[in-house]
């Protein structure tokens, strides 16, 4: 039988959260579709509860690694073991949405390499917090990106870096065109393989289609990246995204400014100020220096709202940072009761 759909899960230590996710696909499941497990090399629970689910439904495929990876190579992998026309990238702690392999199978009519949905953000313990926007208008979109005036407009509509391929959970893809790529050895550790995979894949044509329907409910606060402190976290958005720019399209380019603008609506003046104070409080673990140059890269473009931002965030006395930051949780803290209320 052909495989119509595979759902790829590369996981690591995901025992806590993969059984929710896979008891969100699995059920939805029919023939011509399989679910893809590829753990690379899980230490926790994770082998015996996979092994539960191997024995309950017969389209799931458990491949177990001898070390990790990484996400790169393991996403890579769990594509290579699968056997779909499609591949539905996934993270072992998200669920899905009932009907959205439905949803998906009818898209895929359309033949494009890749569908990108929408998704909401959502608390650790899965609590909607909101939609997260990927393109604005809000509306069905569908592009050749070797068609430059078509590339440029989809990079013109970007509110965030999930219109340039950087949430797997939201992505479907065509498994040969994947196949036609490759995960260069310059990205191979950087967590944007696969959008290095993508971009590559542009100068041969790359059809894509964002489908402004909810498939999936992402979970928060749970980022495995940030285990090394936020600053590196940031680090890993703002310059990985940063090189790719500059490596596929050219600093100059009118994509890289607009890659250089969404990376700015995803990393704020607030969220910086806020990492400042957390670099003050924790310096052990967070470098301020490192800090200031991530910012420096983010608003190396000139404008005058650039211009400000940038003077508001190394001008602004620690101490007055500290009171707005203080103020900013008492707010949050204030709005959560009325919200409980």
């Amino acid at each position: 039988m052909s495989i119509r759909l595979s759902i790829c899960i590369p996981i690591y230590n995901c025992g806590a959260f993969v059984g929710q996710a896979l008891d969100s696909i699995l059920p939805q499941t029919m023939d011509g579709i399989e679910v893809v497990v590829y753990d690379g090399g899980s230490t926790d629970g994770t082998p015996a509860l996979m092994e539960s689910y191997s024995r309950l439904w017969a389209n799931f495929h458990y491949h177990r690694g001898s070390e990790r990876g990484g996400i790169d190579a393991d996403m890579a992998t769990c594509v290579a073991l699968a056997r779909g026309e499609y591949c539905w990238l996934f993270s072992g702690d998200d669920v899905m949405r009932p009907g959205a392999i439905e949803r998906a199978l009818e898209w895929m009519k359309q033949g494009k390499d890749i569908y990108i949905c929408k998704h909401t953000i959502c608390s650790k313990e899965m609590v909607i917090l909101h939609e997260h926007p990927v393109l604005s208008p809000d509306q069905a979109f569908t592009l050749n990106l070797v068609n430059c005036d078509e590339r440029l407009e989809w990079f013109q509509h970007a509110v965030t870096t999930e219109a340039f391929f950087s949430f797997i959970s939201g992505m479907v893809v065509r498994r040969q065109k994947w196949q036609d790529g490759e995960l260069p050895e310059a990205f191979s550790k950087s967590c944007w393989g696969h959008v290095a995979r993508f971009f590559g894949l542009i100068s041969s044509g790359l059809t894509a289609c964002y489908v402004p329907e909810v498939w999936l409910d992402q979970r928060g606060d749970n980022d495995s990246f940030a285990d090394k402190g936020m600053v590196a976290r940031f680090r890993i958005g703002i310059e990985g995204y940063h090189r790719l720019a500059d490596s596929f399209f050219g600093h100059e380019s009118l994509e890289a400014l607009h890659i250089r603008r969404v990376i700015r609506n995803e990393f704020g003046l607030k969220e910086f100020l806020m990492l400042k104070i957390r670099c003050m409080k924790f310096p052990a673990r967070e470098s301020r220096q490192e800090l200031d140059r991530l910012v420096r890269m983010t608003y190396c473009d000139r404008s005058p709202a650039i211009d400000i931002k940038r003077f508001i965030y190394f001008g602004t006395p620690y101490v007055v940072i500290s009171a707005l930051g203080f103020f900013y949780q008492q707010i949050k803290w204030m709005r959560r009761i009325l919200n409980n209320a």
